[in-house]
């Protein structure tokens, strides 16, 4: 699978005073980066897709394989000696099997799942400024942290998190098929979602009127039954007389 948008990312006007480039502190920049990054849509989105780790620092722009690694899996691990390149970073500072992010499910049909870091290294992985252990225990991710590999993220491999759910509502909607709605067009996947459960009631529908049929065919009989073993009854009684 291609990475999404090697372009990079729009820059935003900062809220507040505005401060140059120059006069950022290494933590200020990497933060900004990592911010301005975490606010643009994911370009070309593919539903397969649940996050994205895109490049922030120089030592992680670097990695020929592009500056987005994209989370398909519901785990991956990434390190120095990766069978799958796409999570490879050549540095003696990061271990082979260096930490692992994954999805954790909180619910059967994994609608709403959790995202974790894992550490796994000998010099340790940072989310955000706190250093994580492989003794220590995993750690949730959220949209926009930073996740650095053997340094804090102003020095080593750093990468800001993009979680795919907090675009897809949008994505979907640029996608619509222009049916409207009180909030914008309809996507094709909800159009198709209206059809199946359209399909679905008027299976219902007719299984009903099938039942209520049955049943009053069934209740014909029984008053036909009824006024025969009356009629029976009544001349039964008629040749019983004088």
């Amino acid at each position: 699978m291609s990475d999404v948008g090697e372009s990079e990312p729009t820059p935003l006007k900062p809220d507040g005073p505005v401060l140059s480039e120059e006069s950022k502190s290494p933590m200020q920049f990497t933060t900004s980066a990592a911010a301005k990054i975490a606010s643009q849509p994911l370009p070309n989105y593919d539903p397969s897709v649940w996050g994205v780790l895109t490049a922030i620092s120089n030592k992680a722009r670097k990695r020929p394989q592009g500056i987005n690694m994209l989370l398909t899996s519901n785990e991956h691990r990434i390190g120095r000696c990766m069978d799958d390149k796409r999570f490879q970073i050549d540095s003696n500072a990061i271990s082979a099997n260096h930490c692992k992010i994954y999805r954790k499910k909180v619910d059967e049909d994994m609608k709403c799942a959790s995202v974790f870091l894992k550490d796994t290294s000998t010099n340790g992985t940072f989310l955000n400024w706190e250093k994580l252990t492989k003794v220590g225990p995993e750690v949730e991710v959220r949209h926009g942290d930073i996740i650095s590999l053997s340094a804090p993220p102003q020095h080593g491999a750093a990468f800001a998190f993009r979680k795919a759910e907090e675009f897809v509502g949008e994505n979907k909607r640029l996608k619509g098929i222009g049916i409207g709605a009180p909030e914008g067009p309809i996507s094709l996947d909800d159009f198709r979602s209206l059809q199946r459960s359209n399909t679905e009631l008027r299976k219902q529908l007719e299984s009903q009127v099938i039942t209520i049929d049955k049943l009053r065919s069934e209740n014909r009989l029984a008053v036909e039954h009824h006024e025969n073993e009356k009629k029976e009854l009544k001349e039964s009684v008629a040749k019983t007389l004088p």
